[in-house]
């Protein structure tokens, strides 16, 4: 079959219209001309792989990562990197229309990096010994830091099934064994803007060592001058909730994971933030019933979102402002529709790309009473 590519999709793959439905197709660039054979097909769509390219996008470049064929995490390495924000852009947008019932016509502000070399913490399977990603062993990575890529060529971890890597650049790693017991070699301490913050290798922080001052302070930006009184959901070891102690009057930050919690306490004493205080809870449950009264949430939930019970939670708290860091567009424009049921508005939208060379998208919301 000879199919046209649309467009890319939330998800990686590109899109493509027949008569016999709609056809996904990874690996693939927007005007790319090219041979597929099915290899799934569903009710309404169907999967398929790229046999021959016929004629390429002239959105595709030559990909660099020698794990792009064998392991697939570089989902857009593909594509030359300007292109594969204007992607993201499009797929926010699509998002918030589709499925948030919103047509935002506004700017959407970009927040970019180095596309090669940013990450500063991963997680490797273990295969007979030898660290890799998915299929098998690898020697390096084009996404990772040197302090990890040399890490990866000089460790053996035969008793472990998996490793949490994290570089300061000085590496530290916790080694979950087979019996899910974990070995740690220590924590490492990471500068930000003159922030430290001291972490076990399986705690988790944000990835992108060239964005996280940038990241701290596009939602110090949404925030606003001057904040009383600030609810932080999904807290974390305190990444956010540390720079906002600083300039609000108080923070009440929640998380669940107690290794994380435990880990924020003891980075806001480091830091002298005695604005926070770090509550461990599931968010949903701590906010039943809750009394709270404040001036701002900030929230960054996993990929799942925060659900809609939370969200209309968090709209009953009547919060003036309300900053949603999310990582997935899909659950975000869902969201988003559920607080403008509720009289808020978006104000704002960042995207800050977290992942290059993949489709991965994160964005900051400002969401302000209507």
């Amino acid at each position: 079959m000879q199919l046209t590519i649309e467009k890319l999709v939330y998800g990686g793959d590109g899109l493509a219209r027949t008569d016999q439905g709609v056809v996904f197709v990874p690996r693939t660039a927007a005007g790319d001309v090219v041979e597929v054979e099915i290899v799934e097909k569903k009710k309404d769509y169907a999967i398929a792989r790229v046999t021959k390219i016929l004629e390429p996008s002239a959105d595709r470049q030559e990909p660099y990562c020698p794990n792009y064929e064998t392991e697939g995490c570089c989902h857009w390495q593909h594509i030359r990197y300007p292109k594969q924000i204007e992607y993201k852009e499009a797929v926010v947008r699509e998002s918030l229309r589709r499925l948030g019932r919103m047509d935002w016509q506004h700017e959407i502000t970009h927040i970019t990096g180095p596309d090669r070399n940013y990450r500063l913490r991963a997680t490797f399977h273990v295969f007979h010994g030898r660290l890799g990603f998915v299929h098998g062993p690898i020697r390096e990575c084009a996404s990772l830091v040197p302090e990890l890529n040399q890490f990866i060529s000089t460790v053996e971890a035969p008793a472990a099934r998996e490793v949490h890597v994290l570089s300061a650049p000085e590496v530290v790693a916790s080694f979950v064994l087979q019996d899910g017991s974990i070995q740690r070699t220590g924590r490492a301490t990471i500068h930000v803007d003159g922030l430290r913050y001291r972490l076990a290798a399986d705690t988790f922080f944000q990835a992108n060592r060239f964005l996280l001052t940038s990241f701290i302070n596009e939602v110090l930006k949404n925030v606003g001058p001057s904040p009383q009184h600030i609810l932080e959901l999904y807290a974390g070891a305190g990444f956010f909730s540390i720079p906002l102690a600083r300039v609000a009057k108080e923070v009440i930050a929640i998380e669940s994971n107690h290794s994380a919690v435990r880990q924020g306490r003891e980075n806001a004493t480091l830091n002298e933030t005695r604005q926070l205080r770090l509550v461990e809870g599931q968010v949903d449950v701590s906010l039943q019933g809750s009394d709270l009264k404040p001036h701002i949430v900030v929230l960054d939930p996993p990929r799942t979102g925060g659900g809609v019970k939370t969200m209309q939670r968090i709209a009953q708290l009547g919060p003036q402002r309300i900053v949603y860091v999310s990582c997935n567009p899909s659950t975000f424009a869902r969201e988003a529709e559920i607080l403008s049921r509720h009289n808020y508005e978006l104000r704002s939208l960042t995207l800050l790309d977290q992942f290059p060379n993949t489709y991965h998208i994160e964005t900051i919301g400002l969401f302000e009473v209507r």
